[in-house]
């Protein structure tokens, strides 16, 4: 097997289990339509697993994987 670069750039994981973290997420995702930088939409945890796995089996998947990217490969996950 071939190390592959992949580095997962999430800006803020959620998910509905943990509910204090409920308040962060506009405010987060309005930084990010603003533009400011380094801050992304936010992401659940599981678009993340799923990504994380869907990149684990797709050979050509590399570099940073932003949210766009991460909820793709998501997307692909089927099983």
């Amino acid at each position: 097997g071939v190390l592959r670069p992949v580095i997962y750039r999430p800006s803020l994981i959620w998910s509905w289990s943990k509910l204090d973290v409920l308040p962060a997420i506009p405010i987060f995702n309005l930084a990010s339509a603003m533009g400011v930088p380094f801050v992304d939409r936010t992401v659940r945890v599981g678009t993340l697993a799923r990504a994380i796995l869907s990149g684990l089996a797709d050979g050509g998947v590399r570099g940073v994987q932003r949210v766009g990217e991460m909820e793709a490969l998501a997307r692909r996950r089927t099983s």
